[in-house]
């Protein structure tokens, strides 16, 4: 079991802190289209996440390699998703990207503790 487990899980439940937090600051009528889509791509809501990372801890976990894998395609198509949106700046498009790609390799460190044993 890897030692760093707890920092990594730490990692991937700040970006969906993160993520929480940016679409709080989206549009009220485009918030619940928002919360579906990552549901639907992700296969848990927000809370359902926490609820998942919450049972990690260093217990062997392999059920998660799957779901990880859908969490982090989906931070990894974050940027697409944002350049088709309405009024992305060059400069807020390049934010997301950065952000986005943050987010999966976090979500990938963690996939590869978890697959690793």
């Amino acid at each position: 079991m890897s030692s760093d487990r707890p920092a990594l899980v730490a990692a991937v439940v700040r970006a969906l802190d993160d993520t929480e937090r940016e679409y709080a600051q989206m549009p009220f009528f485009v918030r619940p289209m928002v919360r579906r889509g990552f549901e639907k791509r992700t296969g848990h809501d927000l809370a359902g996440w926490r609820a998942l990372l919450a049972r990690v801890g260093d217990r062997p976990a392999p059920e998660l390699a799957g779901p990880l894998a859908a969490l982090a395609e989906h931070y990894r198509g974050a940027p697409e998703r944002a350049r088709r949106g309405m009024g992305a700046r060059p400069d807020e498009l390049r934010e997301v990207e950065a952000r986005s790609t943050a987010r999966a390799a976090a979500v990938e460190a963690l996939r590869a503790a978890i697959v690793a044993g």
